[in-house]
């Protein structure tokens, strides 16, 4: 997961959602990205608390300390790369979103507390009893409109990441969920 956002922020193509948020807060408060994704995240856990505590648990700590550290690390792995032509760009980012996605489902899946981002999504789902999806484009589009007001980064990767990534990331679930033989974390 760390990964896939390294990557889509090495594009530079623009962040997701959550990834404005986290530009913004770094462009506002003068810190790593790594350090903004733990503010975001730990503002993020204070509202899930306040409305959805069954969905916090290990994992929601271990992926508020761990995510924006690895990110961190993969952006440096990352830079150690060449250059890369407009079609490597288009490509990193790409395989950005899919692990992104990938990770988010199967930790999604394994239902041992997630990420306070993903919370907040899955609170959105239960509130407004769509399909996960549906509910992942509103919560991203009002993450990016409050990272845009932020001075966050956007682009047309930003754009993708808000109408795509609902999509991957419930296909991604469904399948983590299968895969594990777990039940089923979305109803929908």
């Amino acid at each position: 997961m760390a990964l896939g956002s390294a990557l889509v922020y090495g594009a530079e193509l623009g962040t997701g959602s959550i990834g404005t948020v986290v530009d913004g807060v770094h462009r506002v408060l003068g810190i790593s990205r790594g350090m903004a994704d733990i503010t975001v995240s730990l503002v993020l856990l204070i509202l899930v608390l306040l409305t959805a505590r069954d969905l916090i648990n290990i994992g929601t700590l271990i992926s508020l300390v761990v995510t924006g550290f690895s990110i961190d690390f993969w952006k440096w792995v990352l830079s150690l790369l060449p250059e890369l032509p407009v079609w490597g760009i288009y490509g990193m980012y790409v395989l950005g979103l899919i692990l992104g996605s990938m990770g988010t489902g199967f930790y999604i899946a394994v239902n041992a507390g997630i990420s306070a981002y993903d919370a907040f999504v899955m609170t959105v789902y239960r509130l407004t009893k769509w399909q996960y999806k549906y509910a992942k484009i509103l919560s991203d589009t009002l993450l990016m409109l409050t990272g845009i007001l932020m001075g966050g980064t956007i682009g047309i990767g930003t754009v993708i990441s808000t109408v795509s990534g609902g999509y991957l990331t419930q296909f991604f679930i469904k399948r983590s969920t299968r895969l594990l033989g777990r039940e089923a974390v979305l109803s929908n």
